[in-house]
């Protein structure tokens, strides 16, 4: 007759605690824009630092959470008709009525960047340009209503880089970073001159109000704050020069 199995207390304890994070785990819904170098999908596979925050959140979190990639008009949609669970975007007080405010994942610099030659020394400087602005995105409060801009508004960076290469646009506003990585990628990198910094924005954590998980999300911020704090975040962005 075989013996009963004895194990450890410490070992009973750790089991139980396995049993019930596996118990407790649920599938969530994250959406974000679909622009390289923060998402991206190539060879069916989701790419770039959000991705890769969404994989270490799942990992440390024990939820499963599917992933979205959409032009940044449709995110807002979503997240109002609660459809999605959760995004990771830049900050917009005007989202406040259909998400709450999460964890800061990472600051972000918004601004202008214009083509080679013409000059961006001050805010004046943009009066005369055509400026190709990311439909629904803020780019600065002062910048977003200011009547005096000449702007045009399209569904994607890459759109804007275009149009500025064949004079069509002067200018392409928004993440700076983004914008640059997309230059290069396209070998128009030479075609850009030096960006007008606006403001730093950061990227936070917003959970749709009608999510269904919204009890999750004290988990998730302290997940974030960890992944800020143990250097994870700066890992990943370094990795996709962001």
């Amino acid at each position: 007759m075989l013996k009963s199995l004895r194990l450890p207390p410490v070992l009973v304890a750790a089991l139980l605690m396995l049993c019930g994070s596996a118990a407790g785990a649920r599938e969530l819904d994250f959406i974000s824009i679909d622009v390289a170098p923060w998402a991206w999908r190539e060879a069916g596979e989701e790419r770039g630092v959000f991705p890769e925050l969404v994989r270490q959140l799942e990992a440390r979190t024990g939820h499963r959470i599917h992933m979205s990639l959409e032009p940044f008009a449709r995110i807002d949609r979503e997240l109002e008709a609660g459809t999605q669970d959760c995004t990771i975007i830049i900050w917009d007080e005007a989202r406040s009525r259909i998400v709450h405010r999460g964890a800061a994942v990472s600051p972000h610099t918004m601004g202008v960047v214009a083509r080679e030659g013409v000059p961006l020394s001050s805010y004046e400087d943009l009066l005369p340009l055509t400026i190709s602005v990311l439909r629904g995105a803020p780019i600065e409060p002062a910048f977003d209503a200011d009547s005096r801009l000449h702007k045009e508004f399209d569904n994607s960076y890459l759109i804007g880089l275009h149009k500025l290469t064949h004079r069509r646009v002067d200018a392409v506003a928004g993440a700076v970073a983004t914008i640059r990585h997309l230059a290069a990628r396209e070998g128009l990198s030479a075609q850009l001159g030096e960006p007008l910094v606006l403001r730093q924005v950061p990227l936070v954590l917003q959970c749709s109000r009608r999510s269904a998980n919204l009890d999750l999300m004290p988990q998730l911020n302290r997940t974030i704050e960890q992944m800020v704090s143990d250097g994870t975040i700066a890992r990943i962005k370094t990795k996709y020069g962001f």
